[in-house]
């Protein structure tokens, strides 16, 4: 035998093991030997029908040997219940309602589902029937029936279906005799656009009926859709087996889904599965008006539940008015999303951002919810995007970020937080920003934690990093986390973390390396507002150039600031320059327990303080290390105003080029000196600093 002709065979013996009887026995046979030709298989013929009578007989007593055996365990009321089952069956008592299949886009009715009824009995359910069925080895009938009775309604009700069709359930494991196949085929065939065989899994089928059935349907046209998806047999691999048009997402998966996130993430991944391959997805069983909205806005195509509309013994028209408007609704907002490129997360929800970026949309917007969220967005390392995050006032909740790519056009922020908002930003891997920084209003609280690195890129006139514009307070900032700050901003005037009127800044924790360059800028605190700093815990680094600022502080107004446990090192230039303090207001400085390094370069230069008003500096239990020089250059205090010095237990080096040939204008009372060591060279001079407290 050559190849074809062992798969001929191969299919024959497929199509006798679903022979029931010796009529469709001859059938079979006859039919199957005509793929051999004129070939000479009068011996094989013989041998068919010997092992055909044989697995019709050992079968039949099989069978007839496992059904005694089921029914004797039956309880006494579980025999009344097959007897009346039995009844239904034998005299087709069966019945049809008809649930309405609606569209997600308008809300008109797509198809339908014929759902089987007893027709004798209404306290005996499908399951009943289908039970007692399948215990007396009857689901052969229960098929029969169904496809016979639904295919005949559909041919009576055809002015009212229209182009609509009608859901038949099937078992494909149910192996139909010859002549009913036959008979239900031509039925299919007649009525090809009317029907969809909706596969319902009690049981996996094998291989070779599974393609005895889909030859069968594709050579009739019939549609195929696969019910209860997401549990039992029905998953990936029978999606690639069967090949249907259509998925019934199961309803155990949709219960509550727009509280649970595990549910939306596997629901989203299900409908984009059959977006890729052509498929509809079908929302089944949804009862709530949150749970179609959550669907609707997820893309599913098809929605059948309790909701929409009911099973009716009727084929109804229309589902009610006030629930299409609702669908039509829903539909226009997830249009609305996709035409402005806005993809909408509520509650909590994980977001892939490939798949974000490959269906086209340009932000990701977080909505508010009643309870606090928990969403996490995860990008790769390799994944650029122009995709922008903006979260929604009055959410309260963590949004995690995972080696997230955003950026946004010009002068727009690539993360903008609402109004009254309390949310945490959990940074995990290395995350980017590009072309736009985070703004928080004065009503709302971020917190940065997580482990990881955020790089932020500003190129503006007008510039910020982490805060607010230049005529805005920021709200609180609070920075927790063993993060990695890496900012870059470039412009006219703004600041790095902070914003132009200022706000709470508290850094407790991390590393940050900063660099700017700008005409007015301030790399941390605030522009014209008064800027109050607890800083500890963490390193910086800083290169700054910059005509008219302040590096850690405030450039017009008064700075209160406290450096605790850190590590400082920046190389500054400028022509009116601060390091920590203010330009312009009065400044209190207290560094302590931590190490400072600075190379800085100003025409106008106070390192630490005010360099045109009132200052206060206290240095100790620290390290400093300085090289500055300007034209009328201090180290602590500037050239105007009172200047109140107090250091400690330090261990100092300072190398200053000045003309005003001094470290500080502080004097008298107000320059104390404690123990420490000092090593003081001023315009190449060494200076001798002598302890006086």
């Amino acid at each position: 035998m050559n190849k074809k002709d062992i798969a001929a065979l191969a299919k024959l013996f497929g199509e006798l093991s679903a022979v029931r009887c010796e009529a469709d026995l001859e059938n079979v046979i006859e039919e199957g030997v005509r793929c051999f030709g004129d070939k000479d298989i009068s011996d094989l013929k013989v041998q068919l029908y010997r092992l055909g009578g044989k697995m019709l007989t050992v079968d039949a007593e099989n069978r007839d040997a496992l059904r005694s055996r089921r029914i004797a365990c039956l309880t006494d009321n579980e025999k009344s219940e097959l007897q009346k089952v039995e009844e239904i069956i034998n005299g087709n008592l069966l019945k049809y309602y008809f649930q309405p299949i609606v569209s997600a886009i308008d809300g008109e009715i797509f198809s339908y589902e014929a759902l089987m009824r007893s027709a004798a009995d209404p306290s005996i359910t499908p399951y009943h029937i289908l039970k007692y069925a399948g215990l007396s080895d009857r689901l052969e009938d229960i098929e029969k029936a169904t496809f016979l009775n639904v295919l005949n309604i559909i041919e009576s009700e055809k002015d009212k279906l229209g182009s609509k069709a009608v859901f038949i359930n099937s078992i494909p494991n149910v192996r139909l005799g010859e002549s009913d196949a036959e008979k239900i085929s031509k039925l299919l065939s007649k009525n090809s656009d009317s029907a969809v065989v909706e596969l319902t899994e009690s049981a996996e089928a094998d291989e070779i009926q599974l393609g005895i059935m889909k030859d069968r349907y594709r050579n009739m046209n019939i549609r195929i859709a696969v019910d209860d998806y997401g549990t039992g047999y029905s998953n990936v691999r029978n999606l690639l087996r069967y090949t249907p048009n259509f998925v019934k997402i199961d309803r155990s998966l949709l219960s509550e889904i727009n509280s649970d996130p595990r549910k939306r993430h596997f629901v989203r991944d299900i409908i984009e599965f059959c977006h890729d391959n052509n498929i509809l997805a079908l929302a089944e069983g949804v009862e709530t008006g949150l749970e179609m909205k959550t669907v609707i806005l997820m893309g599913v195509d098809l929605i059948q539940g309790y909701y929409t509309a009911r099973p009716s013994p009727e084929l109804i028209t229309s589902i009610p008015y006030e629930i299409k408007q609702e669908i039509k609704r829903y539909q226009q907002q997830r249009q609305d999303g996709k035409l402005t490129h806005v993809y909408r997360v509520e509650s909590s929800e994980r977001v892939l951002l490939d798949k974000i970026k490959r269906h086209g949309y340009k932000c990701i917007r977080i909505l508010p919810s009643e309870e606090n969220s928990d969403i996490t967005i995860v990008g790769s390392s390799a994944l650029n995007t122009n995709i922008h995050l903006d979260i929604d006032s009055g959410f309260k909740g963590r949004v995690t970020l995972e080696s997230v790519h955003f950026s946004n056009t010009k002068n727009r922020p690539c993360i903008e937080i609402g109004e009254n908002c309390e949310a945490e930003l959990s940074i995990f891997g290395d995350c980017f920003l590009h072309n736009g920084g985070i703004i928080v209003p004065e009503s709302s609280e971020l917190t940065f934690t997580g482990v990881g690195s955020m790089a932020i890129d500003v190129h503006d006139s007008s510039f910020y990093g982490i805060g607010g514009p230049i005529d805005k307070r920021h709200g609180r900032l609070s920075f927790s986390a063993n993060v990695k700050f890496i900012i870059e901003a470039y412009g006219q005037q703004g600041t790095c973390i902070g914003s132009g009127l200022g706000g709470e800044i508290d850094i407790h924790q991390g590393v940050f390396e900063i660099k700017m360059n700008s005409n007015n800028g301030v790399v941390i605190g605030s522009l014209t507002g008064n800027t109050d700093l607890d800083i500890r815990n963490c390193g910086m680094q800083f290169i700054s150039t910059c005509l008219k600022g302040a590096v850690i502080g405030s450039r017009d107004a008064d700075a209160e600031l406290l450096l605790h446990g850190m590590s400082f090192k920046s190389i500054t230039s400028g022509k009116e320059t601060v390091c920590v303090g203010s330009v312009c207001g009065n400044a209190n400085v207290t560094i302590d327990n931590s190490n400072f390094v600075s190379d800085v370069r100003s025409d106008e230069l106070a390192v630490l303080g005010s360099l045109y008003n009132d200052s206060k500096v206290k240095l100790h239990n620290m390290s400093m290390n300085v090289d500055a020089g300007g034209q009328n250059a201090y180290i602590f205090g500037g050239t105007k105003g009172t200047t109140d010095f107090d250091c400690r237990n330090v261990d100092v080096k300072i190398n200053l080029n000045s003309n005003l040939d001094n470290i500080t204008s502080a004097e008298g009372e107000n320059f104390k000196v404690g123990d420490g060591r000092y090593y003081i060279e001023i315009n190449g001079e060494k200076k001798e600093f002598i302890p006086n407290i």
